[in-house]
């Protein structure tokens, strides 16, 4: 198991300034410790449109020099619109996503079925708007067959390239848990489309139950994972996810069973990437945060993951897990 940045952490739009580029990303990745990096596909990051022959040349090169693998290229898609020109814009971002994969020379680009988005207000996104209402309420039953029929398209295309479709574990509407997920798979029922699934966004994300079913359930399909939360230190000194109540006025605050899921992957052989990505409003003391404090959060989850893969790693070892 490996552990890299998602760079959709320091995109600007979750922290009150500006953006780091992704060369910049890169080199902050490598400096910090991680062991690769995800790259998202939105402006000023990984946009495809702005990416020309040399900027992608460029940017292989460094992560090269750098020695920092590529886990995965990440579009924001919703595959789900009944609306015929949405729906041939995504194909379109997404096939170009996928052609960048493979530029970069990157094994997988992560999906999602039914993305909703975020909005932009003062330079702070929210989930708020997108999340608060279904935008296609007349249009249920419907849309799971428009997503598998994009899908097989997109993983035709991305088979031609070398690249491995993984659709993360999120949706919503259309894939909301892991079993969603694997039945999606399934029914597309090609070798280039597999999974990325996070414990966090389950049903029951703080259940060590649910955290082995899930790594047991994904087994070879499962490519990709992410971890996401706000970190402390307790009196002992150790990292530990904040729990719900722990924080004031902050975003995050809930029980994850992530010891349990890492445990699981190890036991589970799992050899892909665990990305870390804060992706939720930067809130402290009820105003909004600066880049110091993702920075100081990042750290924290870099300590915290790299924790529990060693310890997941030794008990897979030594036959120690149920």
């Amino acid at each position: 198991m490996k552990l890299g940045l998602y760079s959709i952490t320091y995109r600007g739009v979750w922290y009150k300034g500006d953006a780091l580029d992704l060369f910049t990303v890169a080199r902050l990745a490598k400096s910090q410790g991680w062991e690769g990096l995800e790259l998202d596909t939105e402006r000023p990051h990984a946009a495809p449109m702005d990416l020309d022959a040399n900027d992608r040349k460029r940017l292989r090169d460094l992560l090269g020099e750098l020695d920092l693998p590529l886990s995965a290229v990440s579009p924001n898609c919703d595959l789900s619109s009944p609306v015929p020109s949405q729906m041939d814009a995504m194909i379109c971002y997404v096939r170009e996503c996928i052609k960048l994969t493979h530029d970069l020379g990157a094994p997988l680009c992560k999906i999602f079925a039914a993305w909703r988005g975020i909005t932009i207000h003062d330079g702070i996104a929210s989930y708020d708007l997108t999340y608060s209402h279904d935008p296609y309420p007349y249009w249920k039953e419907d849309r799971r067959p428009l997503v598998v029929n994009a899908i097989r398209e997109l993983a035709q295309f991305a088979g031609d390239h070398g690249v491995t479709l993984a659709l993360q574990n999120h949706g919503p509407d259309i894939v909301n848990n892991y079993k969603d997920t694997i039945s999606l798979i399934e029914e597309v029922g090609s070798p280039w489309f597999q999974a990325c699934l996070d414990i966090n966004i389950e049903d029951d994300p703080e259940s060590n139950t649910r955290a082995w079913e899930m790594a047991r359930a994904g087994g070879p399909l499962q490519r990709h994972s992410h971890v996401n939360g706000e970190f402390v230190r307790n009196e002992q000194g150790q990292v530990v996810l904040a729990a719900a109540g722990y924080f004031d006025n902050h975003f995050w605050g809930r029980e994850v069973a992530y010891p349990a899921y890492f445990d699981a992957l190890a036991a589970c052989g799992y050899k892909g990437f665990l990305d870390w990505e804060f992706c939720h409003p930067a809130i402290e003391k009820g105003e909004f945060a600066g880049i110091d404090y993702v920075h100081r959060q990042t750290e924290l989850a870099l300590e915290y993951m790299t924790v529990l893969r060693d310890e997941a790693l030794k008990k897979a070892s030594a036959g120690s897990n149920p």
